[in-house]
């Protein structure tokens, strides 16, 4: 029964669900000046099939959807504008194989970032500031008196920072204004992103996990916006599974066999 249970560990494993094995796309609006936006993303293989998110409210980050690698061009316009209209922010992104990319607008242009969601050294963790808060124009995330990222900029991100996962709460501190609360707790082996922006006047912010460990993939269904663009998320190779259940059954019943003597 030892080739049996082998084999058997063999099929469960033939499942990939490293985010390293696919290519992610999330995009969002995190630029004030529209409440707003309509999100088109068109791939460059599919241009007659452009994906059309609408009506996104500021402040929106959507969760991360397998894509094809390849080009893709991300427009935004106003929502209800004319589909034809010029944008009022764009950007172009060459994905590539195994990488994972957020597109979004901030300080009304297209940015696009590309996401690190390896697993962090054990242990650690790696977080980063996305700031789209014109109240702040500078801060640091900050936990326990000690700054964990330094200098986000409005209308940008920072680069990931590697820290010490930690329950303790934490801040983003801008300059000149009051800070905001993050609700969020840092693991070891996770990825995270601090989304900030403001509404009336107030510093608020988002805590995103962007990933957890290796072996967890990003999250986002098929269906809520990427279906005509993007295969589905990782699945079985069926002509294995098939190959390797005969294999298991072959073996059950060469073991079962009564031996001559």
């Amino acid at each position: 029964m030892r080739v049996v249970a082998v084999l058997l560990f063999v099929l469960m494993s033939s499942t990939p669900a490293s985010a390293a094995t696919g290519t992610y796309l999330r995009v969002g609006h995190l630029s004030p000046e529209n409440a707003r936006v309509d999100i088109t993303i068109t791939a460059s293989a599919n241009p007659g099939s452009p994906v059309r998110i609408p009506n996104v409210e500021y402040g929106y980050l959507q969760d991360y959807h397998r894509i094809d690698p390849g080009a893709y061009a991300v427009t935004i316009r106003p929502a209800g504008a004319d589909p034809g209209s010029a944008p009022t922010s764009s950007a172009t992104l060459q994905a590539v194989d195994g990488k994972a990319y957020t597109v979004v607008d901030l300080d009304k242009s297209g940015k696009v970032l590309e996401d690190d969601l390896s697993l962090p050294p054990a242990g650690l963790a790696r977080v980063r500031v996305i700031d789209g808060a014109p109240k702040a124009a500078e801060a640091d995330l900050v936990r326990d008196g000690t700054a964990l990222v330094r200098g986000a900029t409005y209308g940008s991100a920072t680069a990931y920072s590697t820290v010490a996962a930690n329950t303790k709460s934490m801040q983003v501190v801008p300059r000149g204004t009051d800070p905001a609360n993050v609700d969020g707790v840092i693991e070891p082996g996770g990825v995270y992103s601090v989304i900030v922006i403001e509404r009336d006047g107030k510093v608020l912010t988002e805590f995103r996990k962007d990933a957890k460990g290796a072996d967890v993939p990003p999250t986002g269904s098929q269906e809520t916006g990427f279906g005509g663009m993007a295969p589905g998320g990782p699945g079985l190779d069926w002509p294995m599974v098939w190959v390797l259940l005969a294999c298991v059954v072959t073996a059950v019943v060469l073991l079962r066999k009564p031996r001559s003597t």
